[in-house]
């Protein structure tokens, strides 16, 4: 390991601050992009919208509803 106050050290700190300073730079772009960029980047991911994740989850409350309502008036069995 480095000194603390040793040239590597002092590298590897240049190092970390480049990084954050991309990673910054990087975040910052992002929110710049237009909505449909960033729609079309989600969808390459497989990532849903709230608007279709909210439709699934009422579809699946209808199915489930449906469910139970089947299984109160089951008929009796032979």
């Amino acid at each position: 390991m480095s000194q603390p106050g040793s040239d590597g050290g002092f590298a590897l700190r240049q190092l970390v601050d480049e990084l954050g300073a991309q990673l910054r730079a990087g975040a910052e772009r992002l929110g710049d992009l237009p909505q449909e960029t960033g729609e079309r980047m989600a969808r390459e991911l497989g990532l849903v919208t709230r608007a279709e994740w909210d439709a699934l989850e009422l579809r699946l409350a209808q199915v489930e509803h449906r469910l139970k309502l089947l299984e109160r008036t089951k008929p009796p069995s032979l």
